[in-house]
């Protein structure tokens, strides 16, 4: 049977039913109503009923979201090429699972939940699946760790059929992994070899009713940049403080060393961590976590890193709210941090901030959006700091008094935790301030 394509689709169908071109990762992103979902289902049911008893993910943050959008979509594509329910294939409801009937391949296509829960970080709920492809919807609401665990599943049957794992993921324009893995690079003709990006905008897709563009010339600004014209630059909160490409700057190789120091930022209670960073001038070079811990653990911690790494006392910043004050007094000469203090005086001048932790942060934002700051860290650290420095933001945008950032509870229920990394970052800002750094 032969879908009806459009141009975009009909690229990305290339793409991925090609297993010579050695591209494993496919992001089909862009615009509402460029065809993403219709492509993502054209291609898995072809897969399906062309190398029977193969097996598929169909995967969204929110396994409820997945049923009432793609797999809305499947079923109409099914109902377009006379694919009957019942006849051809069933779906089973309790389980989430799509089979198709022996006579049709008898392959199958799994519904999968995919939110990183805090209670399954490394999703184990997972376990020993074994897929022969898949297509994540909506990967703006995925972290890349789901991605990757999904990727390590593809396997089965693939030497059977001489094929390659091949991943298809869709989304509308997001600032997150999507944004620095495919769409940068893509833009500056450095995307890796085993990935693939296309692009899609209403515009490319002539199935699409005029009613549906119409509707999105209505929205906001900033959704209108996302969903109709498919810009991944968008900028949609005018409090936001960071750049998200000069996030993703931060984590380019760079040369910035000079003194050593270190930045604590203690665990207070709950899900808090101890978060403890080793610079080199600007350039972070370590980072060293504590998920639980007791004063003398964190004290013991950074005294390991100082004597490891040959770091002054003096060198040392560590928030003593809570249980860094304990902490603080186990390291002498170090410096203590109080969140609420009032703002330090530069070059004699008063900097109208509203306290202290304000007046780190907005020093934080200003050297990260000039790229003086070079931060080493591992994937997982990456993503979990640009999530914190993506909800850095102005307090009272409008408000014409002093300068202020969310607070730490607001930002808590943006991210669903405790901003630990981005907090040890603006501590080492104390410094710069200290050096009578002139804010810009």
């Amino acid at each position: 049977m032969e879908a009806a394509l459009t141009e975009r689709q009909a690229e990305a169908m290339d793409v991925l039913t090609d297993h010579e071109n050695g591209i494993t990762e496919v992001l089909f992103g862009g615009s509402a109503g460029g065809g993403k979902s219709y492509i993502a289902c054209a291609w898995i049911i072809t897969c399906c009923l062309q190398y029977p008893g193969t097996r598929y993910l169909m995967g969204r943050a929110v396994l409820k979201a997945l049923k009432e959008t793609t797999l809305n979509t499947f079923f109409d594509v099914c109902r377009m090429w006379g694919l009957k329910r019942d006849t051809h294939w069933t779906f089973n409801t309790k389980d989430n699972i799509i089979r198709f009937d022996e006579k049709y391949g008898g392959s199958e296509i799994l519904l999968k939940d995919l939110f990183q829960y805090p209670s399954d970080p490394e999703f184990d709920s997972l376990g020993s699946l074994e897929i022969t492809a898949a297509i994540i919807d909506e990967v703006s609401q995925i972290t890349q760790k789901a991605k990757d665990i999904v990727m390590s599943r593809i396997r089965y049957k693939l030497d059977d059929y001489g094929l390659i794992p091949k991943m298809l993921l869709v989304t509308n324009p997001a600032k997150n992994w999507a944004y620095s893995q495919f769409y940068k690079p893509f833009k500056e003709g450095t995307l890796k070899e085993y990935r693939a990006f296309i692009p899609a905008l209403p515009g490319d897709n002539e199935f699409l009713s005029d009613h549906y563009v119409h509707n999105l010339e209505k929205l906001e600004d900033a959704e209108k940049q996302r969903l109709l014209y498919g810009n991944w630059e968008y900028d949609d909160d005018s409090a936001t403080m960071i750049k998200y490409a000069k996030i993703v700057e931060c984590f380019r190789p760079k040369n910035l060393g000079g003194r050593r120091y270190i930045s604590a930022d203690i665990a207070r209670m709950g899900r808090d961590k101890t978060v403890v960073g080793v610079w080199e001038g600007m350039m972070l070079i370590r980072i060293e976590t504590m998920a639980k811990n007791k004063i003398p653990e964190a004290a013991d911690l950074i005294k390991r890193l100082r004597f490891e790494h040959k770091v002054h006392s003096e060198n040392i910043v560590i928030d003593q709210d809570g249980l860094g004050s304990g902490v603080l007094d186990l390291i002498d000469g170090a410096v203590g941090i109080v969140n609420n203090a009032a703002p330090i005086r530069v070059e004699g001048q008063k900097e109208n901030f509203s306290n202290l932790k304000s007046q780190l942060y907005f020093y934080l934002a200003n050297y990260v959006n000039n790229e003086k700051i070079y931060i080493r860290c591992s994937a997982d650290e990456r993503e979990l700091i640009t999530a914190e420095l993506e909800t850095v933001k102005k307090k009272n945008v409008d408000n014409d008094g002093k300068f202020s950032v969310l607070p730490k509870q607001e930002v808590k229920e943006l991210i669903g935790r405790s901003p630990d990394y981005s907090d040890m970052l603006a501590y080492r800002m104390w410094f710069e301030i200290t050096n009578q750094s002139r804010y810009i």
